[in-house]
């Protein structure tokens, strides 16, 4: 305790004392100590600091509360919310929109545009190789967004008008729209999209919303592409001595092609998530199971389509060999080489393709309703060589390598059953998209003064008829791949499973008395609580559950070593 001293003649004053004792002077009254403060919360206690007295509550804030202008979680003003922090700042609409609009835009931008840059590219020269040096440059560069637009399901549309030849008004109108994808360029360009979406996430720790979230970018600025092109597609003719004095105006619908491109967009971007193994860790527990069942098959059945490009290679061959325009055929192919691909397997398969065509209006009723349908199926082409037979046998070749190689993953006889019948459904989902994307579709009006007319065309494999078709073919694959399988050598199923894996495990073990044949070798099996144990001679059991007393186990001699592995005798010391 620190001595009080008198401020007058320096005597010493006690602790309580008034007065100076000496020489009476008034002495100032001693200070009061502090109350003693308690340590920020989740800080040990300074050394020789006072404590608060048992039972007083510490002078600090309320459990929950943050100093002002801090927020609950500690990150500074800005930053996104750490996961696990609670609230609902993250489950808002006002953070959702925030984090669409401050996102990756760059990753989004890329996969969108090389996408939209490699159809671009294709088509220009599927147009370049089709006009054969015919057309100008303006009517290329609008024929190459034209069919860019058409691509993803824009509408050409095609209006022209003319005036009478003696001055009498119009002579002629009519106006006209085509609808028709142009197969290579969407496989294309939705490919390289899927591709450069999934580079963009990779090395991300990632969330189902972030995927989502970065999808809805990628779809996008996809669709805002195709507003630019497809405002670049519309051409008007002035008139010329070529076209009888037509005029008129062609080019591909906005409101379609941005549609179209909005949701082939989203299919694509949603098929990924699905089946792509650097978003697949995001999709919910059971989705991820149907996941796991249904991804070989569907890579089957679209392996399947993929052959069709024989036909179009046979095709190719057959117009270079007996047809002219040589250079126009490329071009064709260029454009519609994926149309062909899809159609000769469906051709193959049995399935025909309907066209139908009808005339409306007064000239429809004048003529009596002008119209008819006709069927192109696989007779059509045997009718005209007998070389078509070739098309489904090439077929079940192939389907049965691919139920094969399907049945030949799996770990018995039972699994690869039930996946032969997973790969016919699968194909008969292929076969019904299939069908949806080679619909082509036409509409025409026009007329001459007063005398009107309409029609209408179109072209298409029925989906429902094509979804059985396939559905067929998938089955009597499915049924023949276990046949097949338990003929092939072994060298051949390990060649086989090393190169597209093999199908684990089902979790649930067989029931006694109905093991089924297994593919791969047994192997031996671990001893279980239920198994004796061997004995050992000299150690007695003990019942189980009881403790054992530690007893030594006797040496066992060890073996003998190999002659070329014993040591070298010791050589004997030099004599003296």
């Amino acid at each position: 305790m620190t001595g009080r001293f008198c401020g007058s003649c320096g005597a010493a004053v006690g602790p309580d004392a008034a007065f100076c004792a000496s020489c009476g002077t008034p002495v100032a009254a001693a200070p009061q100590a502090a109350p003693p403060q308690a340590p920020p919360y989740g800080q040990p206690p300074v050394h020789g600091q006072p404590q608060a007295p048992y039972g007083q509550p510490p002078q600090a804030a309320l459990y929950g509360q943050a100093p002002y202008g801090a927020l609950p979680n500690g990150a500074p003003w800005g930053a996104p919310p750490t996961p696990g922090t609670g609230g609902n700042v993250a489950a808002s609409g006002r953070s959702a929109l925030d984090a669409l609009l401050t996102g990756d835009w760059g990753g989004a931008a890329r996969a969108a545009g090389f996408a939209v840059l490699a159809m671009l590219g294709l088509g220009l020269v599927g147009m370049l190789l089709l006009g054969s040096g015919d057309l100008g440059a303006r009517e290329i560069l609008v024929l190459t967004a034209g069919a860019v637009c058409a691509a993803v399901g824009g509408d050409i549309y095609v209006t022209t008008s003319g005036e009478d030849f003696f001055g009498g008004g119009d002579f002629m109108s009519s106006s006209s729209s085509f609808g028709v994808l142009p197969l290579t360029l969407t496989l294309v360009g939705l490919g390289l999209m899927a591709w450069l979406f999934t580079r963009s996430l990779r090395g991300r720790v990632l969330t189902t919303r972030d995927v989502v979230l970065q999808g809805a970018r990628t779809a996008l600025v996809f669709t805002a592409c195709f507003l630019v092109l497809s405002l670049l597609t519309r051409y008007r003719t002035d008139g010329s001595d070529e076209l009888l004095g037509l005029s008129g105006q062609l080019g591909v619908s906005v409101w379609s092609s941005l549609m179209g491109a909005f949701l082939f967009a989203v299919a694509t971007l949603g098929v990924v998530w699905l089946f792509s193994r650097v978003t697949s860790p995001t999709l919910p527990a059971r989705l991820a199971a149907v996941r796991e069942q249904v991804v070989a098959p569907l890579l089957g059945a679209v392996a399947v389509f993929a052959a069709g490009i024989l036909g179009v290679l046979v095709a190719l061959i057959y117009g270079l060999v007996e047809l002219d325009e040589r250079v126009s055929q490329f071009g064709l192919v260029v454009l519609g080489g994926g149309n062909g691909m899809l159609a000769s397997i469906l051709w193959s398969a049995g399935v025909p393709l309907d066209a139908d065509a009808g005339v409306g209006g007064e000239f429809g009723e004048f003529s009596g309703g002008v119209g008819g349908g006709n069927s192109i199926d696989l007779f059509t082409f045997t009718d005209a060589s007998g070389w078509f037979w070739l098309a489904p046998v090439a077929l079940l070749l192939i389907l049965l390598a691919v139920a094969t190689v399907l049945t030949v993953r799996q770990n018995s006889v039972e699994d690869a059953r039930r996946e032969g019948f997973r790969f016919a459904g699968a194909l008969a989902v292929v076969a019904l998209v299939a069908a949806l994307l080679l619909r082509v579709a036409g509409g025409a009006d026009g007329g001459f003064s007063e005398f009107g007319a309409s029609g209408n065309v179109s072209a298409t494999f029925n989906p429902i008829v094509a979804a059985f078709a396939l559905g067929v073919w998938g089955v009597l694959a499915g049924l023949l791949g276990p046949v097949l399988a338990t003929r092939m050598s072994s060298n051949l199923v390990v060649g086989i499973r090393n190169r597209f894996g093999a199908a684990a495990p089902r979790p649930v073990a067989p029931a006694p008395g109905q093991v089924g044949q297994q593919w791969q070798q047994p192997t031996l099996q671990q001893p279980t609580l239920e198994q004796p144990a061997v004995q050992q001679p000299g150690v007695q059991q003990q019942p189980y559950g009881q403790p054992q007393a530690y007893q030594e186990q006797p040496q066992q001699a060890q073996p003998a070593p190999y002659p070329q592995q014993q040591p070298l005798p010791p050589v004997p010391p030099p004599t003296q």
